[in-house]
């Protein structure tokens, strides 16, 4: 870790200050400012939580409902679609399905998507497809270390939808590619709907937003430090009370790396500090209350790669890197000092989010870099929060200490993420802005490590320009989601 990743040990006086410069008397009770102003780009959203009607579902958009057009539909993040794909006009179910016309003869992907799986499990691909002769000589399955798939054509009409099913004994996978495709013939046409995995047998709850909806496109700051302006936020939830990180904080004549913030369950802003709690300008990803102690999860930009020994220099695509992330600790928010949590620059904890539930609180993590395609799980015991050797990592099968055994609970990138428990629905669910998309979407799972859905639309982005990033879930009551989301 390089010297200028030090923190600041000083003696912060924001709540001291503020106290001073909110009454005037010094006597340590809080008041507003009678004449709050307001910060722009952070804005404050809510969603209702609904049962999803299509059941639980590991592949994101299985109907092929969210990506309108072709250019669309052919993400590199999540479905792979070939070029003779294109939207069809009698739909199994809901407004689209997925129509393949070919004119060449050979084998042919129709969709293929990755997921994450784990060790000694049962998943089963159902989908329905109609074709345009009988026999079709189709396959659908499951491509990991070994290919697991089934030939589908002992279909007895054409032009009739009809549903078939594959089911797939994992053993060590980790990630495997749902597919269906076949051999192709000239003239060939089939279409595809309501492509579905499950772990075998399962009858998981799963939930999706339903009318989700920004309610303001500022945050109301009531403290008597006013902010110009702020580049990014971070948001936890302590009790009935909110505190966080204002990133890239402009105060007037003052340029502060990174403040302290608290908010009231509203997410009224009644106290902004004036120092920056970081020496260098770390980027915040996360924070976290544990036993009374105030946890903010920082990494710090390091340029783009470079290409190494192996890479072709002219094919090279760079990507952004850390060389290192790092933990801090606070009491009170009056001094910051680093803690001994720190993850390398190789590690897959660079950008975290954080949950409690119960004894565990769970660290979600990805790697550096924009292209990383896998996101990560640790949990440690709340009383051993503070120590690195305490935490554990989920393995595929089982949690282990070694971080290099780590394993991917869900494929995808997952910029900036943010996780939380809904207790009444026992549910983990997760947000963030998606590669595929554009927009902001969301995830669901029983368990810290899965099996995850695929990405649900939440909030179509009001300026598709300059989209929301790093949503913040703030609370969670019943069916209700409340969070923050930062805009540049």
């Amino acid at each position: 870790m390089k010297k200028y990743l030090f923190i600041l040990a000083v003696a912060f006086t924001m709540l001291a200050a503020c106290e001073k410069d909110q009454n005037g008397d010094g006597n340590g009770s809080l008041k507003e400012n009678p004449n709050p102003t307001s910060i722009g780009s952070l804005y404050l959203a809510k969603t209702e939580i609904a049962v999803d009607p299509d059941g639980f579902n590991m592949l994101t958009d299985g109907g092929f409902e969210n990506f309108i057009g072709d250019e669309n539909w052919k993400s590199k993040s999540l479905y792979y679609m070939p070029e003779y794909v294109s939207e069809a006009e009698t739909p199994l179910t809901g407004s689209r399905s997925l129509h393949a016309n070919v004119g060449f003869d050979g084998w042919g992907d129709v969709a293929v998507q990755s997921i994450c799986v784990k060790k000694n499990k049962s998943y089963t691909l159902s989908l329905w497809y109609q074709g345009a002769w009988k026999g079709l000589n189709a396959y659908m399955g499951f491509r990991g270390a070994a290919p697991h798939d089934v030939n589908t054509n002992n279909a007895e009409k054409n032009d009739v939808w009809e549903e078939y099913t594959y089911t797939f004994e994992n053993v060590d996978d980790l990630k495997v590619d749902a597919f269906f495709g076949g051999w192709c013939w000239y003239d060939l046409w089939l279409e595809l709907d309501d492509m579905k995995v499950i772990p075998t047998g399962s009858a998981n709850d799963s939930f999706m937003p339903k009318n989700a909806q920004v309610t303001s496109s500022s945050l109301t700051n009531a403290s008597f430090n006013e902010v110009d302006s702020a580049e990014k936020i971070t948001a936890c939830k302590d009790g009935d009370a909110i505190w966080g990180i204002l990133h890239n904080v402009k105060m007037g004549d003052k340029n502060l790396h990174n403040v302290l913030y608290t908010a009231k369950g509203d997410m009224k802003i009644v106290t902004v500090g004036t120092e920056s709690v970081t020496a260098s300008a770390l980027i915040p990803t996360a924070c976290v209350s544990v036993n009374g102690t105030k946890y903010a999860h920082f990494y710090e930009y390091a340029g783009e790669s470079q290409p190494g020994p192996e890479d072709d220099a002219e094919t090279f695509e760079p990507d952004w890197t850390s060389n290192g992330s790092v933990v801090y600790s606070s009491e009170d928010g009056k001094t910051w000092t680093e803690t001994s949590l720190k993850w390398p620059a190789e590690s897959r904890f660079i950008k975290a989010a954080y949950v409690q539930n119960g004894n565990y609180v769970y660290m979600f993590g990805s790697p550096a870099g924009d292209k990383g395609r896998l996101t990560y799980v640790a949990r440690v015991n709340a009383s051993d929060f503070g120590k690195i050797a305490s935490y554990e990592y989920w393995a595929g099968e089982e949690w282990v200490k070694d971080e290099t055994l780590a394993a991917g609970i869900m494929y995808g990138p997952t910029d900036c993420m943010s996780v939380v428990y809904n207790e009444s629905k026992y549910t983990y669910m997760m947000i963030y802005r998606s590669a595929t998309s554009g927009c902001l979407v969301y995830r669901d799972a029983g368990l810290p490590e899965g099996e995850w859905s695929g990405e649900k639309l939440l909030l179509a982005d009001p300026d598709a320009e300059t989209p929301l990033f790093a949503p913040q879930a703030i609370s969670v009551s019943g069916s209700e989601i409340q969070f923050v989301a930062s805009k540049k």
